[in-house]
C-alpha cells in the first residue's frame, strides 16, 4: 500500500443503566389569566467517569447526564400569552479521552428566559422572545474546576416574530 492509516472508533459494546424521575405541576390561579408551572428531572446512572484514574484510557462512562428544574410564571388570556421562566442544569459529563484523556465537565448554569406573544386576529400574532435575559455564560473543565477546557460567553438572545395561520 501507499500509506497506512492507524484508525480508532468507539465500539458501543457496553451496558450500562439509568434512573430518573420527573416531578411536575401547573396551576392557574382561577379565571385571572395567571399561573404557574414548575418541574423537577432527577438522572442518575450507575456508571461514572473516574476523574482520580489516570491509568485506564477506555473510561466507558454514560454523557449528559444531569438533574435539571424550570419555573414559570405566565399569563393567558385576552389574547396575550406571557411567559417568565427560570431554568437550571447540573453539571454533566460532556465528553472523554480529551488531550491526555481527559473529560470534559460542563459546569451547572442556569438562565432566565422570556416570552410574549399578542394574537390580533385568530389568524394573526406578533411575537417577542428573550432568551438568556441575564446573559449567562457556560464553563468546561476537565478533572476539577482549575482545569479549564472552554469559556463560551453567551450573551443574551432576541427574535420577534410574526405568525398568520391559513
Amino acid at each position: 500500500p501507499l500509506m497506512q492509516f492507524t484508525m480508532s472508533s468507539p465500539v458501543n459494546n457496553r451496558t450500562a443503566k439509568i434512573y430518573g424521575a420527573e416531578f411536575a405541576g401547573q396551576h392557574f390561579f382561577g379565571d385571572t389569566g395567571f399561573g404557574v408551572m414548575a418541574n423537577y428531572t432527577i438522572v442518575r446512572g450507575d456508571v461514572k467517569f473516574r476523574n482520580l484514574d489516570i491509568t485506564d484510557l477506555n473510561q466507558f462512562a454514560l454523557f449528559g447526564l444531569s438533574d435539571t428544574a424550570n419555573l414559570v410564571a405566565m399569563y393567558e388570556k385576552h389574547g396575550i400569552e406571557a411567559r417568565v421562566a427560570y431554568n437550571w442544569r447540573d453539571e454533566f459529563l460532556n465528553r472523554t479521552g480529551a488531550g491526555n484523556n481527559n473529560p470534559g465537565y460542563i459546569e451547572a448554569y442556569s438562565q432566565i428566559d422570556a416570552n410574549v406573544t399578542y394574537h390580533i386576529t385568530d389568524d394573526l400574532a406578533v411575537s417577542l422572545e428573550a432568551i438568556n435575559i441575564t446573559g449567562e455564560d457556560r464553563r468546561e473543565h476537565a478533572r476539577n474546576e482549575q482545569m479549564l477546557w472552554g469559556y463560551d460567553d453567551l450573551g443574551a438572545r432576541y427574535q420577534v416574530g410574526v405568525r398568520y395561520t391559513f
